[in-house]
């Protein structure tokens, strides 16, 4: 695809490619519309975007939300500017939530997804999977 000139974030462009590499299905016909950045081969519609931080320590944290109409919320991590992780969160979050310890209101609609989460996830990739999720750790294949 090409991307002619644009002043979008690098990061972003780079997380709707990956998701897209992953997930298959094709980018939404307008790079910067509200809501989804992807559609799948299934037909679902996939929100995309990215938690970048340096490696040892997380300043920055991101609320996943479920978006009316959007299927799939997706969730690349930089460290350092690699990729760590790529994670999907379904629409409903209240099981993963409680997986998590979570104590936050608004469970079953966001998710306020720290390094902790994202060591919890990593560390049991399988069982987060049988709750929902897509999680990819690298190498991605």
């Amino acid at each position: 695809m090409a991307l002619g000139q644009s002043n979008r974030d690098p990061l972003s462009e780079v997380a709707e490619h990956l998701a897209l590499a992953l997930w298959g299905g094709q980018l939404a016909d307008s790079r910067v519309q509200a809501n989804y950045d992807l559609v799948s081969a299934d037909g679902e519609f996939v929100q995309v975007k990215y938690l970048a931080n340096p490696l040892g320590s997380w300043p920055n944290e991101h609320t996943v939300r479920s978006i009316p109409g959007v299927h799939w919320y997706v969730l690349v991590l930089y460290e350092a500017f690699d990729v760590s992780g790529i994670v999907g969160f379904p629409r409903e979050l209240a099981e993963i939530c409680t997986a998590l310890g979570k104590r936050h209101p608004g469970q079953s609609t966001s998710l306020q997804f720290t390094r902790r989460n994202w060591w919890t996830i990593r560390d049991d990739a399988e069982g987060y999977r049988q709750l929902g999720m897509r999680v990819w750790l690298p190498p991605f294949r």
